[in-house]
C-alpha cells in the first residue's frame, strides 16, 4: 500500500458506475458533468483489511492525495441515481468471483501494443516498430 494507508477513496462498484451511464443516457439531460461515486470515503487500510492478506507499506508518492471524494448531489438531484453496492458488499462479490480472473491473459508491453495496433493506426499515431 502506498503511503501509511490512512489516506481515503471513494471507491464505488463497477455496477454502480454502469447504472450512471445508462441512467444519464436514457434521461433527457443533455451538456451536464456528473461525479459518479459511492457518496462515502474509505480508508487504505480498510480495504486491506477486508481483502485479509499481507501489507506492505510504500513510501508516498509525490502529489498522491490524501482524500479523493465524488459529490454526488448532482445526479441524485438530477437523475435520482444512487449507487446500490456498498464498498463491503463490492469487496465481497470481488473476492468471490476472483477465481474467475485467474485465467484471463495478464497484459504487458506486447499483447497491450497488439491489441490496440488498428485502434492507433487509425488514429495515425502508431509506432511499427
Amino acid at each position: 500500500m502506498v503511503g501509511d494507508g490512512t489516506q481515503t477513496r471513494d471507491f464505488t462498484f463497477v455496477t454502480d458506475v454502469a447504472d450512471a451511464f445508462v441512467k444519464a443516457a436514457d434521461s433527457d439531460v443533455a451538456g451536464k458533468v456528473f461525479n459518479v461515486g459511492s457518496g462515502s470515503t474509505y480508508s487504505v487500510n480498510r480495504l486491506a483489511e477486508l481483502l485479509e492478506g499481507d501489507t506492505v507499506y510504500l513510501p508516498k508518492r509525490p502529489g498522491e492525495p490524501d482524500c479523493t471524494f465524488a459529490d454526488i448531489t448532482k445526479i441524485t438531484q438530477t437523475l435520482g441515481w444512487q449507487p446500490q453496492v456498498s464498498f463491503e458488499e463490492g469487496v465481497r462479490i470481488m473476492l468471490d468471483n476472483l477465481d474467475q480472473w485467474r485465467t484471463a491473459p495478464v497484459w504487458d508491453e506486447v499483447s497491450i501494443k497488439e491489441a490496440t495496433r488498428d485502434w492507433f493506426r487509425y488514429l495515425g499515431d502508431y509506432d511499427e516498430s
